[in-house]
């Protein structure tokens, strides 16, 4: 192996890295979350992804006894994909007041 492939190597970083340092170069320094706020942040993602999951089951429950109408189908898939969003916007803000230090 030559020098310059393994100076390339140590140089080499994972997607994390380099988006922590592209998100310090905008917004300053990532700042120290608190255990309490990793808890919290946590208990956000466990419940969004519980919220999603039944979301996931009622949606599936609704396509089904839509049978293969594209007129019922259609509507049903737009619905879902709005309550979907709606479910991870909501996570987000949360989320983000929660790293603020502001979470309710």
């Amino acid at each position: 192996m030559n020098t310059d492939m393994k100076s390339t190597d140590k140089s080499l970083k994972s997607a994390l890295d380099l988006a922590m340092e592209r998100l310090a170069r905008r917004d300053g320094a990532p700042a120290k979350l608190t255990d309490a706020q990793k808890a919290a942040l946590a208990e956000v993602d466990r419940k969004t992804k519980a919220k999603l999951a039944e979301r996931e089951i009622l949606g599936s429950d609704r396509l089904a006894k839509a049978g293969d109408d594209p007129e019922k189908i259609g509507p049903i898939e737009d619905e879902q994909r709005a309550e979907i969003g709606k479910i991870k916007a909501r996570a987000e803000e949360e989320k983000e007041r929660i790293r603020k230090g502001a979470a309710s």
